[in-house]
């Protein structure tokens, strides 16, 4: 019997780049798809170690690791171990998460083409954001493999942002009447809301981040330098550790060198982020890097922080200029430094963005607007 012609078969397996990632953005989902009722499989390198997923009611399936990149031996391990579990398992529904992924799950299920699948393309990264000879060859050798993934006869393809949308349908790598706008992965507004206690002072100016270049970590610092010149008090914090097998890392030796003047103080990788957005007054945060949107500005927004980003792919969907925060230029220092001040200066401006932020994130961000939304896609023909 085929996965068309058999009603009852409510397999669902994600594929996931890593049991952190699922953790920290897919959780709420695949609760959602298991309350409605999905025989949920996580497929993940480190999954069949991580006992909490059968604690949920979820089953387990290890894939091989492949965080290297696009290095073709890992690929095709990969690509072959998602093969065989689709055959073995014969899922209603295969949900890969993020560009690299859906290209392996992509690729593993044109053999099969009575499965539904659905990609998520949450932001398209160093693939597409990256500059110089690399991922331009990057590009051209694994653009046409990329297309042939993307267009399984029944796919979907989630976009977090509408630029990427926009981008993939120009570049001919979707079909434009397969596509779907979700943005992001969405945030828990219950745990992240604004606290009744004023932030630390002097404030407190945070970027939480993995510490990847394009992120605009030195983009950060050269505007806490610039305020810090001028005289002001405020503190300058990174939350992130250290990011392993990222052609865009930064390595611990450059870290430490740029926060060796004291401007900047690095927290490491911090797990209460809570508790420190609670402390901070405003969050920078000056990527440019492809993101989807950014989680941490939802964070931010559904805590009534208020925020300075890039007007960027994916930062602008956290932000509406002049209303719950400032969209300054990538790579400008001066910019975002003066929008920084420009929010310090004006408390009462500043308590209306934060008020704006908060009725943003529930309004767009919440949870579980955004699991209805993708559960709904799962039940669509």
């Amino acid at each position: 019997m085929t996965v068309a012609e058999d009603k009852s078969n409510k397999r669902l397996i994600y594929i996931i780049n890593h049991m952190d990632w699922f953790w920290s953005h897919r959780l709420p989902l695949a609760l959602g798809a298991k309350e409605a009722g999905w025989d949920v499989t996580i497929a993940a390198t480190g999954a069949t170690q991580d006992k909490k997923l059968e604690a949920y009611g979820f089953s387990a399936v290890e894939l091989p690791a492949s965080d290297k990149g696009f290095m073709p031996l890992t690929i095709l391990k990969t690509i072959f171990a998602v093969y065989m579990l689709i055959k073995h398992e014969n899922p209603a529904l295969l949900h890969a998460i993020t560009l690299k992924y859906a290209f392996i799950a992509g690729l593993a299920a044109r053999v099969f083409p009575k499965i539904r699948v659905v990609y998520t393309l949450a932001g398209l990264g160093y693939l597409f954001s990256g500059e110089g000879t690399k991922p331009k060859l990057l590009r051209i050798a694994v653009g046409p493999l990329l297309k042939f993934a993307l267009n399984h006869p029944r796919a979907k393809i989630l976009f977090q942002n509408p630029d990427d949308q926009a981008l993939m349908i120009r570049r001919g790598f979707v079909r434009a009447e397969r596509t779907h706008l979700i943005r992001g992965s969405g945030v828990d507004t219950e745990i992240f809301k604004p606290v009744k206690e004023a932030p630390e002072s002097p404030p407190i100016v945070l970027m939480p981040t993995r510490l990847v270049h394009d992120k605009g970590v030195a983009v950060f610092v050269a505007a806490a330098r610039i305020l810090r010149k001028q005289g002001s008090d405020m503190r300058f914090q990174i939350a992130g550790g250290i990011t392993q097998n990222n052609p865009l890392a930064i390595q611990e030796a450059e870290m430490q060198d740029m926060v060796a003047d004291g401007t900047v103080e690095w927290l490491g990788k911090v797990s209460d982020m809570p508790g420190l957005l609670a402390k901070s007054t405003i969050v920078a945060y000056p990527s440019y890097y492809r993101e989807g949107v950014p989680k941490v500005l939802l964070e931010a927004a559904a805590m009534g922080k208020a925020i300075v980003t890039t007007d960027h792919p994916g930062c602008r969907e956290a932000v509406i200029h002049g209303e719950n925060g400032f969209l300054v230029p990538v790579k400008d220092a001066q910019k975002l430094a003066e929008a920084i001040q420009a929010v310090l200066e004006n408390p009462d401006f500043r308590r209306e963005m934060e008020k704006a932020g908060r009725a943003y994130a529930l309004k767009e961000f919440d949870v579980r607007l955004i699991v209805e939304k993708t559960l709904a896609l799962y039940n669509a023909k």
